[in-house]
């Protein structure tokens, strides 16, 4: 309403001298504001050109931390690849602190676990009418307590979360022989070696171990000529860094040898596994090369945002004389050229 009001009120004064005051007044206005206008206009290019620019060194810098990034691990510069003959009779693992090589591993047997038997069971119900008893345990000679079966524990699998239970190195399984008359019986096994052998006895006459199915033994093996007997089926830095895991005897020839009596008689000669353990830089360096890729692409950004006669769209010359942009390239430089005071050491 008052616009209006100051409208009509100039109009009226050009009424009858023949000029329009309202244009004129229009045009002095535009003329007053077009300078700042400009100004303005051009301080918001200029700002989001910056914005723009800002959130491409960003970008590259991303780039360049998930570089470094990913070569972080000491282990990306030593993993080791390994070549095995045999893999199902022994497998290979080496940590990035083995050292190159080949080997041969001849595996005559393996460790095992003393196992027993239990005498049979018609029922899986109570075998002793709801009443405890306990078992005795023994290990190489040495007394290692009671597993107590308690008192409506008394039924074949009661009696073998027992034993589990107990955590004294053997373990217990309840299995269907099949048998007719007593089909239940619970097989023991303990700990691989040949001091693991162990004795387990009951004062209940109803539950004994008596049948020995395995006897325990250490594991033999063969490796570069030294013969080696581990107690359980896993050589942990027999080489430093390397982990040997036993699976079955290796593979062997059978051959037939005549004695000096004309006696043809068949000959088995064993064939050790062969193993090759070499450095394998293949990883590390597609690493290194996008570390390298990165950097550049970084640097080409600094460069593009930096320089006056840039015309990329959008991010080309739009941190002129910015200070940031030369920091920024600076410490890219120490990261990777920097042989001191840096996490790199005398890595360059």
């Amino acid at each position: 309403m008052e616009l209006n009001l100051a409208t009509d009120a100039i109009s009226a004064l050009g009424a009858g001298s023949g000029m329009d005051v309202k244009a004129l007044t229009k045009s002095l206005v535009d003329a007053e504001r077009a300078p700042h206008k400009d100004a303005i206009n051009k301080k918001i290019t200029k700002t989001e050109s910056a914005i723009s620019g800002y959130g491409s060194i960003k970008y590259v810098l991303q780039g360049l931390n998930t570089a470094f990034s990913d070569l972080k691990d000491q282990s990306d510069f030593s993993s080791i690849g390994i070549q095995n003959s045999q893999s199902n009779s022994v497998a290979v693992t080496a940590s990035s602190t083995a050292s190159a090589g080949s080997h041969q591993v001849t595996v005559s047997s393996l460790a095992k676990a003393d196992r027993f038997l239990s005498n049979g069971f018609s029922t899986t119900n109570a075998i002793n009418g709801g009443q405890g008893f306990s078992l005795s345990l023994s290990v190489n000679g040495t007394a290692q307590g009671n597993i107590a079966i308690g008192a409506n524990q008394d039924t074949p699998s009661g009696i073998v979360a027992a034993i589990n239970a107990a955590n004294k190195g053997i373990t217990a399984q309840l299995i269907a022989t099949g048998d007719s008359l007593a089909p239940y019986k619970i097989m023991v096994t303990g700990t691989t070696g040949t001091s693991q052998n162990f004795q387990l006895t009951s004062n209940f006459a109803g539950v004994n171990f008596g049948n020995k199915i395995q006897t325990a033994s250490n594991a033999l093996i063969n490796i570069d000529g030294i013969e080696v007997t581990p107690s359980s089926n896993q050589l942990v830095n027999f080489f430093p860094g390397v982990t040997f895991d036993l699976l079955a005897p290796t593979n062997s020839v059978t051959t037939s040898a005549i004695n000096g009596a004309g006696v043809s008689s068949l000959v088995s000669t064993p064939v050790p596994a062969n193993i090759t353990l070499t450095r394998d830089t293949s990883g590390v360096k597609t690493k290194i090369q996008a570390l390298v890729q990165a950097f550049n692409d970084a640097s080409s950004m600094l460069k593009t945002v930096s320089d006056p006669k840039s015309t990329v769209e959008t991010y080309g010359a739009s941190l002129v004389g910015d200070s940031l942009v030369n920091s920024i390239r600076n410490q890219m430089r120490e990261l990777v050229f920097e042989n001191s005071s840096t996490p790199s050491g005398t890595i360059t």
